[in-house]
This record gives C-alpha cells, sequence and structure tokens, in this order.
C-alpha cells in the first residue's frame, strides 16, 4: 500500500496548469451560439443570441448539451456516455470467492488495472417534442490482472451496458424543485460470462438531477425485469443472479460539486433498504491535467462493483486519468 501512494504522490508533481474555468463558459456559450444560428431568425442579432446563450450555459449541465448539440453535425464525433478514464493502479482485497469451482485456480493480484469505456449516439433529436432525445449508449468496464504474470494477465472481469434512452434536457419543476435533466431508460448489463460466472439483468431505470449553483445532485430509480428461475447451476436459460436487489437495491443516490481551479467531486451511494442491509459507497477526486485530459482518484467499498461481486464486499481505491467527466 505504501509504493501506492508513492506512485500516486509522484504522479501529482506532474500536474500541468489548467486553462481557466472562464474559458469553459466561453467555448460553452460559442456552441450554443454555432448551433442556434443555423435555425435563428435572420434580424436576431449576436448580441441578442450571447444573451440567450448565457442563460442556457448558465449551469454545468446546460454546457454539456450546449456542447454535445455543436457536436452533432461533425460527422466524426463520438459522444461520451459515462465517464471515460483508465486506473492503470487500483489496490483492492481480491476476492477469489466467485472463482472457486474453476478448473483453473484463479491466484489473483491485490493489483490491478481499471478502465471504463462510455459512449452515446444520440439518434433522433426533438423525439415527439422539443427537448426529448432519443440516445444509445454502450458502456463497458474492465478489471484487468494486468500484474500478474503467473496466471498470464488475464481481463478478470468485463461488464457491458448497451442503453436505450429517452433524455428530457429542458428545466421543469418537480415539488418546487427545478428539475434540470430527466431520463428513461432501458438497459442490459452483462459480464459476458457463461455457467456459474455469467452475471446479467435487464432494467427500466428513470433518473432526475437537481441543480443548485455548483452542487449537483440526481436521483436514478429502477425496475428489474423478472425471469424465470434456473434449473441448474449449468443451464443457460434462466436468472444468473436472482438475488441481485437484495444486494443492488432499487435506487442510487449521486451528487457531484464543482470545486475552485475546475476540480470535481463525485459521489455515489446506493442501499436495499432492507434490514439485513447492503449497500455500497462510491467516490471519486478529479482535477485537470492537461487541456483535455484530468488526473482521477476513485474510491469504492461495498456491494455491486462489478457483476461477479454484486453479492460481494469488495473495497477499492485507484489512480489514474479521465479523458471525459461528468461535466
Amino acid at each position: 500500500m505504501k509504493k501506492i501512494w508513492l506512485i500516486i504522490a509522484t504522479l501529482m508533481i506532474f500536474i500541468f496548469t489548467p486553462p481557466a474555468y472562464s474559458q469553459v463558459e466561453e467555448a460553452a456559450i460559442e456552441a450554443c451560439i454555432a448551433v442556434r444560428s443555423r435555425t435563428a431568425d435572420k434580424d436576431i442579432t449576436l448580441a441578442e443570441l450571447r444573451l440567450q446563450c448565457q442563460k442556457i450555459t448558465h449551469s454545468a449541465i446546460g454546457r454539456r448539451v450546449a456542447f454535445e448539440k455543436a457536436a452533432l453535425s461533425n460527422p466524426f464525433s463520438v459522444l461520451p456516455h459515462k465517464p471515460n478514464y483508465v486506473l492503470p493502479i487500483t489496490y483492492f482485497n481480491a476476492n477469489e470467492q466467485p472463482y472457486v469451482n474453476r478448473p483453473q485456480r484463479y491466484k489473483l493480484d491485490d493489483l490491478e488495472a481499471k478502465f471504463q469505456f462510455s459512449v452515446k449516439y444520440i439518434a433522433a433529436e426533438d423525439f415527439l417534442t422539443k427537448g426529448l432525445d432519443l440516445e444509445i449508449a454502450f458502456t463497458t468496464t474492465s478489471w484487468w490482472q494486468s500484474y500478474n504474470s503467473k496466471i498470464s494477465s488475464p481481463f478478470r472481469e468485463t461488464n457491458y451496458e448497451p442503453e436505450l434512452i429517452l433524455s428530457y434536457k429542458k428545466n421543469w419543476s418537480f415539488i418546487g424543485a427545478k428539475v434540470a435533466y430527466s431520463s428513461f431508460s432501458f438497459s442490459h448489463q452483462s459480464n459476458g460470462q457463461t455457467g456459474e460466472l455469467s452475471r446479467s439483468w435487464n432494467r427500466i431505470a428513470g433518473k432526475v438531477a437537481f441543480v443548485h449553483n455548483d452542487f449537483i445532485w440526481n436521483l436514478r430509480a429502477w425496475w428489474r425485469l423478472p425471469e424465470k428461475d434456473k434449473n441448474n447451476l449449468g443451464d443457460p436459460d434462466g436468472d444468473d443472479n436472482p438475488n441481485i436487489e437484495r444486494y443492488m437495491g432499487y435506487a442510487e443516490l449521486g451528487a457531484i460539486w464543482r470545486l475552485p481551479d475546475r476540480h470535481n467531486v463525485d459521489l455515489l451511494l446506493r442501499n436495499n433498504l432492507r434490514s439485513n442491509n447492503k449497500g455500497s459507497i462510491k467516490l471519486g477526486w478529479s482535477f485537470p491535467f492537461s487541456k483535455h485530459l484530468r488526473w482521477y482518484v476513485e474510491y469504492f467499498s461495498g456491494y455491486g462493483e462489478s457483476l461477479i461481486y454484486f453479492d460481494q464486499n469488495t473495497s477499492r481505491i485507484g489512480f489514474g486519468v479521465k479523458l471525459t467527466d461528468w461535466l
């Protein structure tokens, strides 16, 4: 553990000077102007467009939406969905329980790499009504025993999640609170394994996000689509993890704090709200490394960091780089 903190401290020395936060705001305004000018009345002035866009990009969510809308006209652009990051150094309490019945017994290292790749495609803008977009998204998260040469450095676990999303990006009120973003989605999540290592579930989820100055919080709740029971563990049909809701629950609460100098702190809490309490916490801290990259520190503790560990309590801390952030 001492070696990990030494590596983290060394890497932090090489932080570059980030662009001023005002530059990000100005870039969002310019992106908004570029989009709105395509359909604006010919008599509108640039000053009027700028005033409109200043209101639209006032919040962090508004700035992300402005950048996404501007990118849609570029046939070579790919939009990020969830954060994209690489954590070449993570330390966790390696739990070999899910692998005990494999012929080739795993001897896991506590040190491994983790990375996530997440993209989306806006299939239809203003779908059915103004502000409602139809999106297709795909996220893959991998845990790689990259330093475990004794077992040929395998990818220990990879989770795949395709989603179909209806996202509403206009403000509306809910019990007096202003909702800045909302969505309704269908997702399938699987680890691509077979037999006793197979894990998967299908969910229908709703999400709302609220903004208060530089503090953003969101609530996401889901309903799992039921599956029939397996006749035996080796049966390819049926529920791979019938008790997953007892550990992953039915909702999660997230928050993002935008701090000075473009530092972001994000928090994700999950709980099954049962007397036999199970839950998890994920805490992330990102800060500028270069114009487009960010250093990223992530801590997780609890159930369900990955599907293979949905019913196992694990803890992990990792350090690396974010290619794209939430906001």
